[in-house]
């Protein structure tokens, strides 16, 4: 476990230096090139918060739910009970909020894609024109 957090540790530091080394576009491409990399970047990010936000809703929930169970509720009231609450509306938000910033962040990566084929191909015509 110690090893692969390791790992992905070093692969996160290498991306950040690759981020980093692009900062400094030379020209358009570079420049749709560091979008796109950062764009990437900021997706995992979201997913990894997504990801946390739908453990812990799914984890409390389950929690408050078999809690009602093992005090003689039934497992149909005990569903209704935990989803009538405030508290369970909130948690539910904030998962729901979570998985769409990470669409979101999906949907940059794909137009950050899209934006740096069509400098590459500008550029690509360019040279063919000259």
């Amino acid at each position: 476990m110690q090893d692969s957090q390791n790992e992905k540790k070093n692969k996160d530091e290498k991306w950040d230096n690759v981020i980093k080394e692009m900062q400094s576009p030379r020209d358009d491409l570079d420049s749709a090139l560091y979008k796109w990399a950062t764009a990437i970047q900021n997706e995992q990010s979201a997913g990894l918060e997504a990801a946390e936000a739908e453990a812990n809703f799914k984890g409390w929930e389950a929690a408050s739910q078999d809690a009602m169970i093992n005090g003689g509720a039934s497992v149909s009231r005990a569903l209704v009970s935990t989803r009538s609450t405030t508290e369970w509306a909130e948690r539910y938000l904030a998962f729901q909020k979570a998985s769409v910033a990470k669409e979101t962040k999906k949907r940059i990566v794909e137009f950050s894609r899209a934006r740096w084929e069509t400098e590459r191909t500008r550029q690509v015509s360019l040279r063919q024109v000259q």
